[in-house]
């Protein structure tokens, strides 16, 4: 899908659209076009919340463990669980960045919303945005 967006009554409206469906018409997907608040809010409440997940924060320490045996545990995981709480705050740009560290792929179908993370994804996280602190620490 692509990015798009229009113009009624000085409002602008933000969608994606199907490529194949601008290429070889309407028929060729279930879906075709969405609306990008309704789709963008989804995709962010979810990685939200994947991020909390307790699996999930195991392995963050898992993976900072490996980059610095001496960071502390309890650090990592609160420099984890702090990013909900300043989610709100985070520039777009910031925001937008920390997704596609972790955002491999979406799917959208008339079924639901799919999100293929990077295999990767954590560990740049951590890298680059939670292990800073951690690390120094470590040192």
């Amino acid at each position: 899908m692509t990015p798009g967006a229009t113009m009624t009554a000085g409002k602008r409206y933000r969608y994606y659209i199907n490529t194949a469906s601008m290429k070889i018409g309407k028929d060729a997907c279930e879906v075709t076009r969405v609306s990008a608040g309704d789709i963008d809010a989804k995709v962010v409440a979810l990685v939200r919340k994947i991020l909390q997940a307790p699996e999930i924060v195991a392995q963050a320490v898992l993976e900072v463990q490996k980059i610095a045996p001496g960071a502390d545990k309890q650090q990592t995981i609160q420099t984890l669980q702090s990013i909900e709480s300043v989610w709100d705050e985070l520039f777009p740009a910031e925001q937008s960045r920390i997704m596609h560290l972790l955002i491999d792929r979406i799917t959208i179908s008339p079924t639901g919303l799919k999100i293929d993370f990077k295999t990767k994804g954590l560990v740049d996280l951590i890298q680059s945005v939670l292990a800073v602190p951690v690390l120094k620490k470590a040192a």
